[in-house]
């Protein structure tokens, strides 16, 4: 048979050890959207060897303008993004171990979810999450590669894990709230999406194939499709910065954490349950919810239709509101409905 990877290892400076190289790697993508769905591919077509796709949505219409390896039919059932994604990029290459985990990303399961990996890959859509996972990186020493688009720009910024500088070293303090652009207050075109994440597949790619090479740390992309336009700039790390120099990593603990949070792009808010660490059982709500309304059950997770909201529980038992805006209404119908 012909070797797949033939054109990439002629590429490589030692070819075939490379791409064995490639073949042994573990690769965490966190967030499938329009950013982690480009990378994904682009990683499972290269011959990485072990990916785990995490991400707590499911598939919407307004996904695919942007979003590649969704289709209408996954957008009509709603399915889980990452089962989704997981038979797309099995149809892409068989030689290859896709991870898909449908939960969300946080303080409570983020160690666990990066610590056997080589490389972390950001596709989120909010900077707490990426903030949390920069304390991941550095607590763990595993490099990461930050990755956003809005508009028609993308930024893509690889950080070493080890030294900075680091995502804090940039942005000491969350923003307020209300003064970072969103998806949803200045929309984003695909091309924004597709360039900054195949900057980021590339240098996850030289990032695996070599390892060992510092030249990445610092380097921040700065691209614009849309203006025709791409920069390069040196950041440099903060001497008093509390996560790479003080080793606080505050966003691994519960006090930074948000239990409900309204989700970018639609009418809908998340509600996680009060200890993420607890058994959840999903037939035993299924059983109580059947009798109050119409129910679908599915295997990882369920839907039940209330009067003026969807609700969709999942297996870990988070819960998205769909149709409400209202974090306290939704906390409220999480414990009438859920029981936690």
């Amino acid at each position: 048979m012909t070797n797949r990877y033939h054109r990439q290892e002629l590429f490589f400076t030692d070819g075939r050890n490379a791409q064995e190289r490639l073949k042994r790697a573990r690769v965490l993508i966190v967030g499938c959207g329009a950013l982690g769905t480009v990378s994904a591919e682009q990683l499972t077509r290269a011959g990485v060897g072990h990916l785990r796709i995490v991400d707590r949505d499911v598939v919407e219409w307004t996904n695919l303008h942007r979003q590649i390896g969704f289709t209408e039919k996954d957008a009509q059932a709603r399915d889980p993004k990452v089962d989704a994604l997981q038979r797309h990029l099995a149809q892409i290459n068989s030689e290859i171990e896709v991870d898909a985990r449908a939960v969300d990303f946080n303080f409570a399961n983020a160690l666990q979810l990066a610590t056997d990996c080589d490389l972390l890959l950001d596709g989120l859509d909010n900077l707490q999450s990426r903030f949390l996972l920069n304390d991941v990186s550095y607590r763990l020493g595993i490099p990461w590669i930050y990755c956003g688009a809005i508009g028609g720009d993308g930024h893509v910024q690889y950080f070493s894990g080890r030294e900075g500088p680091c995502l804090r070293c940039q942005l000491p303090e969350l923003p307020p709230a209300g003064t970072i652009p969103t998806c949803d207050t200045h929309g984003v075109v695909a091309p924004a999406t597709g360039v900054a994440a195949s900057w980021q597949s590339g240098l996850a790619l030289k990032h695996l194939t070599n390892p060992h090479d510092t030249s990445l740390a610092g380097q921040k992309a700065i691209l614009s499709p849309w203006r025709g336009e791409a920069r390069v700039v040196t950041a440099e790390p903060d001497p008093d910065c509390a996560v790479c120099v003080d080793g606080k990593f505050e966003f691994l603990t519960e006090s930074r954490a948000d239990r409900v949070t309204q989700l970018c792009g639609r009418k809908a808010v998340q509600v996680l349950p009060p200890d993420a660490n607890t058994g959840f059982d999903l037939d035993r709500v299924a059983e109580r919810l059947q009798r109050l309304g119409h129910l679908q059950r599915f295997p990882q997770l369920l839907r039940f239709q209330g009067e003026d909201f969807l609700l969709t529980l999942f297996a870990d038992g988070r819960a998205v509101f769909d149709g409400l805006t209202d974090r306290d209404l939704a906390r409220s119908l999480y414990a009438r409905f859920v029981g936690h």
